[in-house]
């Protein structure tokens, strides 16, 4: 500590972990690199070579791992598989190492569940990928894996699930697009909305029914009426704040808060609560989310107006 304090350095400067560090992250590198390549064979290689140096390093036991899970896909050999899942649960026991928040023990765990089904044994596999489960992460995989178990009532229930997580995902990926665009002023702001429009109509059951997604697509062409007054085109603006306004109407005429209506979704289980905080009626979202929301502008004036003309009859 003495000298490290003498020439102003770290005692790990002072000792060369620092260039033990970047000896591993070069390793790491050219194991990455081979595996871009599909060379598999040098990536092996050089994997084993970093593993008998630092054989307890976290990174190195990691990619390590990822090395033999790849080589699979390849090779066709179910011992890589399980090498792999061998060398991951020792990367669980250095977790304490790790520095980066996407990688912890549940996403090791699935990852040797994947191994375990991709190794032809499906039970092990599933037990792992079920008790990881959270937030519904691996019910895609979990219900896909039933179906070629030729177990369809097992899969059922993952299925859904996975499925109602997909059209929230999209709810707020594409929603988060159009506003991004929008607040850029850019017109791929309603080709966003437009596209996701189509996708609520799409996954109706009845499209002649109303259901709770009428509500998400009453506010959406609100939405879609903004942007293009926004954008200069006044007649198609009233047109769909026109449309907004007559199906959040029917919408709140009967309002349903369920999953009722939604394609594909069958049996008893899958009836749930659909919850938004957009507004308390359709209605309502619309002058407050959507008009509450926008740019303050005479095209926004316009809209607002008109919509009071609807309501008023």
């Amino acid at each position: 500590m003495e000298l490290a304090d003498l020439f102003e350095i770290s005692v790990d400067t002072l000792l060369g972990y620092d260039r033990q560090s970047e000896n591993i992250e070069n390793r790491i590198e050219r194991i990455k690199r081979f595996l871009l390549e599909k060379d598999f064979v040098e990536a092996v290689l050089e994997a084993e070579k970093t593993l008998k140096k630092y054989p307890n390093n976290f990174d190195v036991v990691y990619t390590a791992a990822k090395v033999y899970m790849l080589w699979y896909f390849d090779a066709k050999d179910e011992k890589l598989l399980l090498k792999s899942n061998e060398l991951y649960r020792s990367a669980i026991t250095l977790l304490y190492q790790n520095k980066d928040s996407s990688v912890n023990e549940t996403t090791i765990l699935n990852l040797i569940g994947l191994n375990y089904l991709n190794a032809g044994q499906a039970e092990k596999g599933l037990e792992i990928l079920k008790q990881n489960n959270i937030c519904d992460i691996n019910s895609a995989r979990i219900g896909f894996t039933y179906t070629l178990l030729k177990q369809p009532e097992n899969a059922r229930t993952y299925l859904n699930h996975s499925y109602m997580n997909i059209i929230n995902n999209i709810l707020l990926t594409m929603g988060g697009m159009v506003f991004m665009f929008s607040q850029q002023k850019n017109p791929l702001c309603i080709d966003a909305a437009l596209w996701l429009y189509n996708f609520l109509d799409s996954i109706k059951s009845d499209k002649n029914s109303i259901i709770f997604i009428d509500k998400i697509k009453a506010i959406l062409s609100a939405e879609i009426a903004v942007m293009k007054a926004m954008f200069g085109d006044y007649n198609e603006a009233e047109e769909f704040i026109t449309d907004a306004y007559n199906l959040a109407v029917k919408f709140d005429s009967a309002p349903i808060y369920t999953t009722q209506g939604f394609k594909f979704l069958i049996g008893d289980d899958t009836v749930g609560i659909s919850l938004d905080s957009l507004g308390e009626t359709a209605i309502d979202a619309i002058e407050e989310f959507v008009f509450g929301n926008a740019e303050q502008s005479e095209s926004l004036d316009f809209l607002k107006k008109r919509f009071e003309d609807l309501k008023n009859g």
